[in-house]
């Protein structure tokens, strides 16, 4: 197996008390960071000028000399680059696209971006390219506390999906035992095969955990808490980081070990993740990707300083098929930088919501994360299920904001009208916005084996 600099041997060198699967990364000194960082660009930024068709164009364009790279600063001098133009890129130079930066004969892998903007951007990746990710993930698991025998449910999907495939082979480096199940043997098969091969751990989104919680007793005649599962995690939506949620999680599993991912598909091997406090999501790939604040609005960088909020964008620092450079994620985010108890050194994020999700009612920026979240700390009356009905396509909508709430099962019909009312006077007390909830009885809400759908457009099909 190719060695990389900074990239940790199997799961079987490890030491299974060791709180960091890599120490030197986790826990390095910021000032230190920044000089690998730095040092890293200064090869990165010429290798995409020889490399890259799409960044060759940009650096003319912007009259930039990559040769001149000298601190981050310099950066700002450069245009961000946008999912748009990576389909744009796509389309003029398929199959794969202008911005690939290796050749044909070095690519081992391709993914997919989840589509759910628009048209899905291919991902590729060399060998090394490979290794980041699985150790960006192993960073990940590990700090879960994932460890060699574990068995592992992968539970996303594993058909093309960023986090299907690619964290099956992370699994695999990390030493425990990969259960590539995937979201195609549906919450039945998965289910079975949990107990069949006494799963430890399960991988996937917040709808689909929560699901399969849901249809445990059904299918297995038991329920989720005598699954066994030590450890319940992953992403893609806000879930089981969320108030009310998390705790309903971990009471349904039978577990506190419930933990949080965050990344973009096009930002990999970047990755934010909880830690045992569960103080935000900690930096954790500070050495293989640069991440920096921005306005949403005016594209001017913000100082990573605690409390500060922005627009979060990634710049890959040695990846090789196809690096980004200044890459808008959409996500805002908020920051943390006061010492975290767990020692890791990255700051660490909440996030609040994405731009293009946004809505504007009557002069108030709304994120439906946001609303959801307000939802969740009801639990355990609702579900954390929701759906947010707008008339026409946003951003603006008009009050009051339609939402439907899933009540729990246990809540009576009788006690909706008291809960409504509260939910409405909460989501204005914190959110300032008006709101009409209509509850729903437990089951009215559709469920899903991926990413739930929070904003639908009345009568769309």
């Amino acid at each position: 197996m190719e060695q990389v600099p900074g990239v940790m041997e199997c799961g079987e060198a490890h030491d299974p008390d060791e709180v960091y699967w890599n120490p030197e990364a986790e826990t390095m000194p910021l000032d230190q960071l920044q000089e690998l960082q730095i040092e890293k660009l200064k090869r990165q930024i010429p290798y995409l000028q020889a490399n890259s068709k799409f960044y060759q164009k940009r650096f003319k364009e912007a009259g930039f000399n990559p040769g001149d790279f000298r601190e981050l600063s310099d950066l700002e001098s450069l245009p961000f680059t946008k999912k748009v133009e990576l389909r744009e890129s796509q389309e003029e130079a398929p199959p794969f696209g202008r911005h690939v930066a290796a050749p044909f004969n070095r690519l081992i892998r391709v993914t997919t971006t989840a589509g759910t903007t628009g048209r899905a951007v291919v991902q590729t990746y060399t060998r090394r390219d490979v290794l980041l990710r699985d150790e960006s993930v192993c960073r990940v698991l590990w700090g879960f506390g994932v460890r060699p025998g574990d068995r592992v449910i992968n539970g996303f999907n594993l058909s093309m999906f960023n986090a299907g495939v690619p964290y099956c082979t992370a699994i695999e480096r990390l030493g425990a035992v990969n259960i590539p199940v995937g979201t195609e043997r549906k919450a039945e098969g998965l289910l079975r095969i949990a107990k069949e091969l006494d799963a430890t751990v399960l991988v996937s989104t917040p709808s689909f955990a929560s699901y399969l919680s849901e249809r445990c007793e059904d299918v297995l005649g038991i329920p989720a808490s005598e699954l066994g599962f030590r450890i319940v995690c992953g992403g893609g939506e806000p879930g089981f980081e969320l108030p009310g949620m998390r705790e309903q999680l971990e009471e349904t599993f039978g577990t506190k070990g419930i933990f949080d991912l965050a990344s973009s598909s096009d930002a990999h091997p970047n990755s934010f993740t909880n830690c045992y406090v569960r103080s935000g999501k900690h930096h954790v790939t500070g050495d293989l990707v640069l991440v920096q604040l921005i306005n949403s609005d005016t594209g001017k960088s913000i100082e990573i300083r605690d409390g500060a909020v922005g627009e979060y964008v990634f710049t890959h620092l040695d990846r090789e098929a196809c690096p980004l450079l200044r890459y808008r994620t959409n996500d805002i985010v908020r920051v943390h930088t006061s010492s975290c108890e767990c020692g890791r050194t990255g700051f660490r994020i909440d996030l609040i919501g994405r731009s293009d999700d946004m809505l504007l009612v009557r002069g108030m920026n709304v994120f439906p994360s946001a609303v959801q979240s307000v939802i969740s700390s009801f639990a355990p009356r609702t579900t954390g299920k929701i759906r947010i009905i707008l008339d026409c396509p946003g951003p603006v909508a008009e009050p009051p904001l339609n939402l439907e709430v899933e009540c729990a099962q246990s809540v009576e019909q009788s006690a909706w009208p008291a809960l409504k009312e509260q939910l409405d006077l909460t989501l204005r007390e914190k959110l300032s916005v008006r709101t009409d909830v209509s509850l729903l009885a437990y089951g009215g809400l559709e469920r899903t084996t991926g990413k739930s759908k929070i904003v639908v457009i009345r009568g769309a099909d």
